[in-house]
């Protein structure tokens, strides 16, 4: 992997780099189970909306000094930062709104998809390349993705069926690796926390026409105190502290490698149910979560 090799930023470790994933892609997994316990109290395009533009907002007061000093690598780098903003804030609407209509096994089975997609537009728009080992590594995290959403019995597959919800995630999907490539692409002269405000803040206004439109043909949302609460929690720790740990981490270890660890989610949505739901562990749990962890360290070993 050519551009992924001995790759490092600001002083920053690798072995740091990946923590900082593992804990990102375990808190997308509660920003999922949030969003799936609150869709039939909340309209979760307007959770979606609420979210990603307070999380904008609550980091101007900390890097709107910064912006202000570069705003001229603003206005030069506003088209890119745009359409990550479209990307990232578009692609988590879209993925919030298919818990709708399609299932959690669905949903997940489905972002096993995400890894080959990124290694795939890393392979072509950055010449990234794949050792045997790391391609292994890749198709051994989503074997093990496949045993647990389907519980190891492969009948499941036969009779999940293709819905519209399922279709929204694989547009989630392939918008989250856009974003993910595009990440190198970053102003180098900005802070990693600086550009994800006007990210954020961009992409929500991207996002507002649907809003209105979900406000005035489905549902109107209502602010009460739980929609408060889940909307603060969504905007700092889903949004500010899990993407700026991304957007950082993933400029030093690359793309292809990080891509790999969402593949954890359906594992930390295991723990989560079992802990939380009084769902039960069972083989094909440990099955699984053995071989997506065998898959990334065949994908992140040097």
């Amino acid at each position: 992997m050519n551009s992924d090799q001995n790759r490092q930023t600001d002083g920053m470790s690798h072995p740091l780099a990946y923590c900082m994933i593992t804990i990102t892609v375990f808190l997308w997994a509660v920003g999922v189970v949030i969003a799936r316990a609150v869709h039939e109290e909340i309209p979760l395009i307007g959770l979606s909306f609420w979210r990603w533009l307070l999380a904008g907002f609550l980091l101007l007061p900390f890097v709107g000094g910064e912006l202000l000093q570069k705003l001229d690598s603003v206005r030069r780098h506003l088209r890119l930062l745009t359409i990550q903003g479209i990307l990232i804030v578009g692609s988590g609407a879209l993925l919030f709104y298919a818990l709708n209509y399609t299932t959690v096994i669905n949903a997940t089975l489905v972002n096993a998809t995400q890894p080959v997609i990124t290694v795939s537009l890393a392979w072509i728009f950055l010449g990234d390349r794949l050792r045997p080992a790391q391609l292994a590594g890749i198709l051994s995290a989503i074997l093990g993705v496949g045993i647990m959403v389907t519980r190891a019995d492969w009948q499941v597959v036969m009779t999940m069926g293709l819905n519209p919800g399922d279709l929204l995630v694989i547009l989630a999907i392939i918008g989250y690796a856009f974003y993910a490539v595009n990440i190198r692409r970053m102003p180098r002269d900005l802070s990693t926390f600086a550009s994800l405000s006007v990210i954020l803040i961009v992409g929500s206004l991207f996002l507002l026409p649907f809003y209105l439109a979900e406000t005035v043909l489905i549902k109107p949302m209502s602010f009460d105190l739980l929609t408060v609460g889940m909307v603060f929690v969504l905007a700092i720790i889903v949004s500010i502290l899990a993407m700026g740990m991304w957007n950082y981490a993933n400029h030093i270890v690359g793309p292809t490698r990080a891509a790999v660890f969402v593949n954890l989610l359906p594992v930390y949505g295991s723990i989560l149910a079992i802990l939380f739901l009084g769902e039960h562990l069972y083989l094909y749990h440990l099955l699984g979560a053995l071989l997506v962890c065998s898959g990334i360290f065949l994908v992140v070993r040097k």
